[in-house]
């Protein structure tokens, strides 16, 4: 589903992942979380954050994705500019990475 997103150009959000995939509704939002890092764990190195295509509200940064990237080996920053940028990144990189693959 995140590869779609990718491939469209957009992002997503959790209630928008849920109303596609009702086996989610019951979901904790601290698993959320761990399945968006179980999502680009075992990912090629030079392959961006999918993870990064979920949002909040109106196209805003989750406010867990600094930490998933950190674990993820993906400098996030310590400031909220930094955290941003890094994350705006990633759905470029995401958007530009899946546009054309198959």
């Amino acid at each position: 589903m995140l590869e779609q997103t990718a491939r469209a150009g957009t992002t997503t959000t959790w209630p928008a992942i849920r109303k596609r995939l009702p086996a989610l509704m019951s979901l904790h939002r601290d698993d959320e979380s761990v399945l968006l890092w179980l999502v680009d764990d075992d990912r090629d190195q030079s392959e961006p954050l999918l993870s990064a295509l979920v949002t909040v509200g109106d196209r805003q940064m989750h406010p867990r994705f600094p930490t998933i990237a950190e674990q993820l080996g993906v400098p996030a920053g310590r400031s909220s500019t930094q955290q941003r940028s890094t994350w705006n990144y990633e759905v470029l990189k995401a958007h530009q990475y899946w546009r054309h693959r198959h």
